[in-house]
């Protein structure tokens, strides 16, 4: 078991609140706790001798902060984007509401540090887990400032083992690596990176986000909770807008978008993995790079036939799509990225100004070209990569892409796009 160096600052351990399996949470939003006022669905009984796994439920909480972008007014109400039989996310300006439970739990890894953990029940402990939560809430208010915190909470099943050591104590019982918290984390991977990319599109600026910490734990017959610690070794300047109402509507009803819109799974992760705070200039750009190339070249194989209608629909039909046809023939596996990117740009923004259409054509062959010159090993200053206006570039394309109507995105067209 390796050594965990620095709890807080890393958050590896568990950092957020338990709370009732979603879909028989009732939130009262008056509230501004945003407190679950259902009963929590019980899990499976856990009976089973130690050792042996056994099905259990699950909740998994994980936290951002997000920077840049967005922002909330200091008086706030925590706000609920988005809630499903699953899984559910909140934006809120303060989330010690939302992570007290595994706050607990990331201060008794500290304890179990000190050995403090053993003295079970005793006035001295219960001083002493009180005094690391509070730091715990200290250090994490000091480095969130005044960026909101987005929160995700997901419920689920799993396989569990609850084997010795392990420490049983009013309210809680403290045991080790009994979940597999990772393979619940890809789980909802998915979701999350929807989540992520919807909220940073909400402004021209997009946000990124700074890993607070992650967290699963499970709940017992009895009503305790069961926190199954794990150790691990650990060894720019932000432009925002405030949140508006319509704003919000907006995050809620992209991110259902974006859930149903399978062709663009690998660019929401893509794009995830660029808005982390945490990731150098270089990665950063790579990634979004990597991200605006396959949105382009699925896009065109959506929007291929839409762009050459205007030359098929006319006199001739026939004579015209035998023409088209052979384009087609002729041209596949021929045409340049820039080719692809001026057809999809002419189909997305048909009424945009000719000079705008022409910036957005610079401004991507500027950033492919310098993409190309990396990878062919020329220098380059990491500090100055454009990380930003690429980031700028593909959320207007990835809008465009997922709010175009639906005559553009024919089910052919998408079907083209998934070979």
């Amino acid at each position: 078991m390796q050594v965990f160096l620095d709890l807080i600052d890393s958050a590896t351990i568990s950092l957020l609140l338990y709370c009732a399996v979603a879909n028989d949470n009732k939130i009262d939003c008056q509230n501004s706790n945003l407190a679950l006022s259902a009963e929590r669905k019980k899990p499976r009984p856990l009976k089973s001798p130690l050792g042996v796994e056994i099905m259990m439920n699950y909740i998994y909480k994980a936290s951002w902060s997000v920077v840049g972008g967005i922002n909330l007014a200091k008086d706030a109400q925590p706000i609920e984007l988005c809630q499903s039989e699953q899984c559910r996310f909140v934006l809120t300006n303060n989330p010690d509401f939302l992570l007290v439970d595994l706050d607990r739990e990331n201060a008794l890894g500290r304890l179990m540090l000190k050995g403090i953990v053993g003295q079970r029940g005793t006035t001295e402990f219960s001083v002493a887990l009180n005094a690391e939560i509070e730091e715990i809430k200290a250090k994490r208010a000091k480095k969130i400032g005044s960026q909101p915190v987005l929160v995700v909470e997901a419920n689920g099943e799993i396989e569990a083992e609850i084997t010795k050591p392990f420490r049983e104590h009013e309210g809680f019982i403290v045991t080790f690596d009994s979940v597999n918290k990772q393979a619940v984390a890809r789980t909802h991977k998915s979701e999350i990176e929807a989540m992520k990319l919807a909220l940073a599109l909400e402004s021209e600026s997009p946000s990124r986000f700074a890993a607070l910490g992650d967290g699963v734990f499970l709940i017992n017959e009895e009503g305790k909770t069961i926190y199954s610690i794990s150790f691990t070794m650990s060894g720019e300047a932000t432009v925002s807008t405030g949140l508006t109402a319509e704003g919000v509507e907006r995050i809620s009803s992209r991110y259902a978008i974006l859930q149903r819109a399978n062709d663009i799974e690998s660019v929401e992760r893509l794009f995830s993995q660029m808005a982390d705070y945490g990731t150098d200039h270089l990665k950063a750009f790579l990634s979004g790079w990597a991200a605006i190339e396959i949105l382009i070249a699925k896009a065109f194989k959506i929007y291929e036939d839409a762009f050459l209608s205007p030359l098929a629909n006319a006199g001739q039909n026939s004579l015209r799509e035998k023409f088209i046809g052979r384009i087609k023939g002729v041209m596949k596996d021929k045409y340049r990225l820039t080719d692809k990117f001026v057809a999809v740009a002419a189909v997305l923004f048909p009424s945009s100004p000719e000079n705008e259409m022409q910036k957005d054509f610079e401004k991507f062959s500027k950033l492919k070209k310098l993409r190309d010159s990396i990878f062919h090993g020329e220098e380059f200053s990491e500090k100055d990569l454009p990380v930003h206006e690429l980031a700028a570039l593909l959320r207007k394309y990835i809008l465009a892409h997922v709010e175009t109507p639906n005559q553009a995105n024919s089910a052919d067209a998408k079907s083209r796009a998934a070979d």
